[in-house]
């Protein structure tokens, strides 16, 4: 009896099991946690690699392809989407860090409302840090802010940029 589907199907549901089992289940300690790599080849990306890497070998197997052929196609196309994992781990990873390293240099910097807000309510501005981004703001004195506003950055929280209007 020919092993190879067996071990090609192994390899498969390991990395399967292993992919579903640090998305769901591994908190802190997955690839996508605080203090991790974005540099580095990953558990994930091998796993998403013997994924893919199982599944072209146990179908070039039972489909009947030379095991030449089999092992090229599989380890190529394991490798583009082991390679495809890894990009998308990257922009997670930086879309994930970029704000919380940049907040608290933004302090004392002026930017200018582009969504109104209510008394007390959380607008929007466009922020002149190290690049122009947007940020989610509200007015430390409580007053309204109106599209067009100068305002300038007094406090960071983790997810709003507390603001003072400076006068026109």
């Amino acid at each position: 009896m020919d092993m190879l589907p067996y071990l090609f199907a192994a390899i498969t549901l390991a990395g399967v099991l292993y992919f579903l089992y640090s998305l769901f289940f591994s908190g802190d300690s997955s690839d996508l946690a605080d203090g991790a790599s974005e540099n580095n080849f990953t558990l994930l990306v091998g796993a998403a690699f013997a994924s893919v890497f199982g599944a072209v070998g146990l179908l070039g197997t039972l489909s009947g392809w030379n095991f030449l052929l089999t092992l090229v196609v599989a380890i190529g196309l394991g490798v583009a989407i082991g390679y495809a994992v890894l990009l998308l781990l990257r922009f997670v990873m930086r879309q994930q860090s970029a704000q919380v390293e940049r907040r608290d240099g933004l302090i004392g910097t002026s930017g200018r409302v582009s969504i109104e807000s209510a008394a007390g309510m959380i607008g929007e501005a466009m922020i002149d840090g190290k690049t122009i981004d947007k940020y989610a703001i509200k007015e430390v004195n409580d007053t309204a802010l109106h599209r067009g506003d100068v305002v300038e950055v007094v406090d960071v929280d983790a997810s709003v940029l507390y603001v003072k209007k400076k006068r026109s």
